[in-house]
């Protein structure tokens, strides 16, 4: 990668072994010496951390509302205000994937190509583009919750070779990403993205003559993942117990068997499409094909029976809303929003809160997720100062690319975001939409062993985060801080001509830290502000101080190896 100053850092240089030597002590310093505040800190007396300011607080907010932010971005919202940052975001239309891929296609790709070798990884681009470039970047952050919550995944055989479906998937959670929850279930159980990887499309109705019976995957995790869970929960997101002092189911196999009659006879739709076969839409919903329906009356929840004689739609719009007024739904999805957006543990008056807003908005409305959202991000303890044990949440390897990236406006001199998103998924271990299972990259309720699980609390985040995905951070924040490649460009897939491959080289803009760099502090104090929001820890300043000042590194280098290290100290990895 080329940058337009000559004076930067250049690769040759890292090749310095007495600096790359003090790198690499300092990474061992922060990964084994801090851990955000001082172990010392508490939150009372003289060590109480101090507070933040009005710009930090600007900062954690975005933290937690976008997917990473600029310093321009941070100082905007500190003078406008979070709840009309809030109001100006819910105005923005959905900045839509599918058609950004088809762009990127027309306008880059090689027609000699099959489609499914190429279309897939169109379809990642897009994902980029719509991420760097989008102005709806909170719409953006929580569809990517929704899509960690709703999982379908490209590994499956028929989605990685149909990206349109999964792409459109994607743009059917930003629709509904500030609408009902009852839409968006049912737009989730209508996509045919999810009649194929949960097996409910040409689901068919039972023939004991044959031994056929309806496919009951949809009919359980519609119920586990996507709406009430596996127990009845307090509106306090507590376990409510039996009069043995033991959870209580929510459902059983019969009312897994019930639901499994109401998903059958869903089928694609277009002109061409039959039951069965493989022609027709996979972007649009599901159509009903009533000769493959299940007939009869279905006992869903709690007695509840949906009658004989409906068409096979109005029984899955009927299924539908009854799941989505359950009671457990509210504080079931508040704990998994809450934690894809401010914090693993949230307290149960926090959940309470967030699950009140959920049954009603204010005008009588349920499942009102943009009020959700609102009631989320603005909660007193989303917003008060950080430093409790309980605080904060692990950014998933990926999200660290995302947050630097966007943090110093990475661009290419084709304006173009053709990142290279197999091998980053690779070696992140995660790429959205591309889960190992339904169960997503981790799982909510995960909490590694040691003081995290010892103080009775979970870090979902640390199922995907291992050693390799740690390294591979380190590693891609090289490439884009030092210009030392780590990865291939995506060539393979363009058409010849069709652009220089040095327009696709990506840069980051470090001027304004580049401007800082003979005065250390100062320095520090910018990075402190954008990328930790006020909290590095004093021992992290230290080292990071102290390596930055070494006479081996050149003044050009300081900037970017100073913002390396933040990158993998944990004050950076934890939205504390």
């Amino acid at each position: 990668m080329a940058r337009a100053n000559e004076s930067r850092f250049r690769s040759r240089d890292f090749a310095n072994w007495r600096f790359a030597i003090a790198l690499v002590c300092t990474l061992l310093t922060l990964a084994c010496g801090s851990g955000g505040k001082d172990d010392d800190d508490d939150d009372s007396g003289d060590d109480a951390p101090a507070p933040l300011t009005a710009t930090e607080r600007s900062a954690r907010f975005l933290a937690q509302a976008s997917l990473g932010a600029n310093m321009d971005e941070i100082e905007r919202v500190e003078e406008m205000g979070f709840e009309a940052w809030l109001d100006e975001q819910f105005a923005i239309p959905p900045g839509h994937h599918l058609e950004v891929m088809h762009r990127l296609q027309d306008d880059y790709g090689d027609p000699a190509l099959d489609l499914t070798e190429s279309s897939p990884v169109f379809r990642r681009y897009a994902w980029w583009d719509r991420v760097m470039q989008s102005p709806d970047v909170l719409r953006q952050r929580v569809a990517l919750a929704l899509s960690e919550i709703f999982v379908i995944s490209d590994l499956v055989d028929l989605l990685f070779i149909n990206p349109d479906s999964v792409a459109s998937y994607y743009d059917m959670l930003l629709d509904n990403a500030f609408g009902s929850f009852e839409e968006l279930l049912l737009d989730v159980t209508l996509h045919p993205s999810m009649g194929v990887y949960l097996s409910h499309l040409y689901n068919d109705k039972a023939d004991p003559v044959i031994g056929r019976y309806p496919d009951e995957n949809y009919a359980r995790e519609v119920m586990q993942l996507f709406s009430i869970g596996l127990f009845e929960l307090n509106p306090n997101g507590s376990l409510m117990l039996d009069d043995e002092g033991e959870p209580i189911a929510t459902y059983s196999n019969a009312e897994i068997t019930e639901f499994a009659k109401v998903f059958t006879g869903l089928g694609l739709r277009g002109p061409l499409a039959t039951w069965g076969g493989y022609l027709g839409s996979r972007t649009e919903p599901m159509r009903m094909y009533e000769d493959h329906h299940e007939p009869g009356p279905k006992q869903l929840l709690g007695g509840y029976v949906i009658p004989d004689g409906q068409t096979g739609m109005e029984d899955i719009e009927e299924a539908i809303a009854h799941l989505a007024n359950h009671s457990n739904v509210g504080p079931f999805m508040a704990l998994r929003l809450i934690q894809r957006l401010v914090k693993s543990n949230p307290s149960p008056s926090y959940i309470e809160r967030v699950a009140e807003v959920w049954a009603d908005d204010g005008d009588g409305n349920r499942g009102n997720l943009k009020a959700v959202v609102r009631a989320i991000l603005l909660d007193d303890e989303a917003r008060r100062d950080p430093g409790r044990e309980d605080d904060g949440f692990l950014r998933e390897p990926f999200l660290r690319m995302v947050t630097m990236l966007r943090a110093f406006d990475a661009s290419s001199p084709s304006g173009e975001y053709l990142i290279e998103a197999a091998p980053l998924g690779f070696l992140l271990g995660q790429h959205p939409m591309s889960s190992p299972s339904v169960f997503n990259f981790f799982q909510p309720d995960f909490a590694p062993n040691g003081p995290v699980k010892q103080a009775g609390l979970v870090a979902p985040e640390f199922q995907v985060t291992t050693d390799s995905s740690v390294i591979a951070v380190a590693n891609l924040a090289t490439y884009f801080l030092f210009e030392v490649p780590a990865f291939p460009a995506p060539q393979e897939v363009l058409r010849d001509g069709a652009i220089d491959p040095e327009d696709l080289e990506f840069s980051l803009d470090l001027s304004a830290v580049d401007a800082l760099a003979d005065d250390v502090d100062a320095m520090m104090d910018h990075l402190d502000l954008l990328l930790t929001y006020g909290t590095l820890s004093d021992a992290s300043r230290e080292a990071i101080t102290e390596l930055v000042l070494n006479d081996e590194v050149p003044l050009a280098a300081r900037a970017p190896a100073a913002i390396h290290l933040i990158l993998m100290s944990p004050d950076f990895a934890v939205v504390d």
